[in-house]
């Protein structure tokens, strides 16, 4: 029940938009950390660092570089945010770590999909 009204102002806001959203809704489900923390292994549920922008401990995430040669770190604990737009900006961040623009770009023309 306490899951259901947290989730209650999202579906508010979203009915704004979509005024059938639970009509059209096929699946809903509504979890907590303490789901995360039990189905997805999230340390206490959290996702990614909690570094304060800011902070005047001197913190910061992780570079996508590390001291071992060919070596990199990705994933939503080393960049800003929570879950994939996270973990695709951490892709990106490697991605360019690795290879200039034009050659990912020269990549993806490669895999470019047919129309």
């Amino acid at each position: 029940a306490l899951k259901e009204e947290r989730a209650a102002p999202i579906f508010e806001a979203i009915r704004r938009r979509i005024p059938d959203i639970e009509e059209r809704c096929v699946v809903r489900q509504i979890a907590t950390p303490l789901t995360h923390a039990r189905y997805l292994r999230r340390h206490k549920g959290n996702y990614g660092l909690a570094i304060a922008a800011g902070n005047t401990e001197g913190l910061s995430f992780p570079e996508v570089t590390t001291p071992l040669p060919g070596l990199y770190r990705c994933g939503d604990s080393t960049t800003a945010g929570i879950g994939v737009p996270a973990v695709a900006a951490s892709g990106a961040q490697c991605a360019n770590a690795l290879l200039s623009v034009w050659e990912q770009l020269a990549m993806n023309e490669k895999i470019r999909m047919p129309q």
